[in-house]
């Protein structure tokens, strides 16, 4: 059952925490320990969410320029104009004009409500779906056990002249 993510324990419940959380957050990359502290409260559950972030491709990444970073993927798409020592977006010319420092302090636009919805209501789609994937091929086990009980009975039968 473990080897379809989705059917982990807790799994949807943390995948939905870090998409609420890594939505609304001012910094939209940051190392695994400091999303573990942020989410779960607890820094030393890094390689926990680790895991969940690999697992779960379809809604987060690691960051290629930052070792252990990982992002959404939603707040990916959008560029880098999220400017948080004012809290405010920047436009492109703002931007070009900020130094080397001052763009250090730059991120991506939070994720708006509805988006953060959707993204929720894929993640628990997606659940439901691995359940029922999961469930589908139970309801044949019984039928197959039952035909090989037949079989075996039928073949002692034979060979023991009954």
């Amino acid at each position: 059952m473990t080897k379809v993510p989705y059917l982990k324990p807790n799994r949807l419940a943390d995948v939905i925490a870090a998409i609420q959380f890594m939505s609304l957050n001012v910094r939209s990359s940051q190392p695994c320990e400091k999303w573990a502290h942020y989410i779960s409260g607890d820094g030393t559950k890094a390689d926990h969410w680790r895991r969940v972030f690999n697992e779960h491709p379809e809604f987060f990444r690691k960051s290629p320029e930052n070792e252990d970073h990982y992002a959404l993927i939603w707040r990916r798409a959008s560029p880098r104009l999220y400017y948080r020592k004012e809290d405010r977006l920047l436009t492109k010319p703002e931007y070009d004009q900020l130094s080397i420092d001052d763009r250090s302090s730059v991120s991506r636009v939070r994720v708006p409500d509805a988006e953060i919805k959707t993204l929720i209501d894929i993640a628990i789609e997606l659940h439901a779906k691995a359940r029922e994937q999961h469930t589908d091929w139970r309801w044949w086990v019984p039928i197959v056990a039952s035909f090989l009980g037949s079989l075996v009975a039928v073949l002692l039968g034979v060979a023991f002249g009954k």
